[in-house]
């Protein structure tokens, strides 16, 4: 089966930030979560993948098509929700996606009726009125209704409530029910990935740390817990963290598959407890240019015109993001 997102050594140079031979594969029916501290490239890597920024090396694939010679096609493919509006604030939900949906060649407007009315969705609310769980709801409804096989979702989950935040996250599932689609998102909130998630990468300094299915991130790490003398002599497996506080000791480490931890007081740790112990104790099987300090990551920004995700010049349409707005130009055939 042709895989719906295939990433082969990607790079990408934004001068303070380098986003360094990324490699992915993402198959159709599942959930890939991006994981990992602030300025990490998380949204690089999503930006360079949707061809926001020019890449300096490698491909990308998405169903097939080349997102450097086929570029309107492969887009064709996507589906995004991003953290930040894309869409003209100025007109109202529907003449969005009329405009819109003409970059598309599966754009539906009567499905995308039913999903912002399933969403409660306001098709005659302005864009820019919409609060950002609305938002969000719209982008979704607007990217089921080009029937997109791929989603990239950048913080989706990002300021909203509780409540949508568990819709949303069912409504990733039922994307992904009938094999035949896929999701691609990064988020802070990785509770969400815990309960849905199948594949987890995890990024730091523009590297993939790793990429695996989630359960065996759950086989490969392991909290033990104990007092301050059992935590400093723990030698069972490799130690990649100690904590000790006034209420609990423990150590983090990656289980050696011969030993039977059952005598021990354990816990399966948490993608949040994971991503903390390793940015605290260190990260296996990758090499860091510096330091370490999370704190001098910084997010790579350029305020500079670029075409937004579901934005590409073709023979008939051009659209660009420029200051806020957006400028429609149209060619004809005279």
């Amino acid at each position: 089966m042709e895989a719906l997102l295939h990433v082969n050594h990607l790079e990408k140079n934004l001068d303070e930030f380098v986003l360094k031979d990324v490699n992915l594969t993402l198959q159709p029916g599942y959930i890939m979560g991006l994981i990992g501290v602030n300025g990490t490239g998380k949204t690089t890597l999503i930006q360079t993948i949707l061809n926001l920024y020019k890449k300096d090396a490698g491909d990308v694939y998405v169903n097939g098509y080349s997102m450097e010679e086929q570029e309107r096609e492969a887009k064709d493919q996507i589906g995004f929700v991003l953290d930040k509006n894309v869409f003209e604030e100025s007109l109202s939900v529907w003449k969005n996606a009329k405009l819109f949906g003409k970059l598309y060649s599966r754009f539906d407007e009567e499905v995308f009726r039913e999903c912002c009315e399933r969403f409660q969705v306001p098709l005659n609310q302005k864009v820019g009125k919409l609060s950002t769980g609305y938002q969000v709801r719209f982008q979704l409804a607007f990217a089921l209704s080009h029937d997109a096989k791929l989603f990239i979702l950048d913080e989706p989950a990002s300021g909203l409530d509780p409540l949508f935040r568990k819709e949303l996250m069912r409504y990733l599932q039922e994307i992904v029910e009938d094999g035949t689609r896929s999701v691609l998102m990064s988020t802070h909130i990785t509770e969400d990935l815990d309960r849905i998630g199948d594949y987890i990468l995890l990024m730091k300094d523009g590297r993939i740390v790793w990429d695996l299915q989630i359960e065996e991130v759950r086989e490969r790490y392991l909290i033990v817990y104990g007092t301050k003398e059992e935590i400093e002599q723990f030698r069972q497996g490799k130690v990649i963290y100690r904590s000790f506080g006034e209420y609990k000791n423990y150590a983090f480490i990656k289980k050696d598959m011969n030993i039977d931890y059952g005598g021990y007081r354990t816990k399966q740790p948490s993608l949040e407890e994971v991503m903390y112990c390793l940015e605290k104790g260190g990260y296996e099987d990758v090499e860091s240019d510096d330091d370490g300090d999370a704190e001098r990551y910084v997010e790579i920004y350029e305020e500079r015109e670029i075409c937004s995700a579901l934005v590409y010049a073709n023979s008939s349409h051009c659209f660009s993001k420029y200051g806020g707005a957006f400028r429609y130009g149209c060619k004809t055939n005279d």
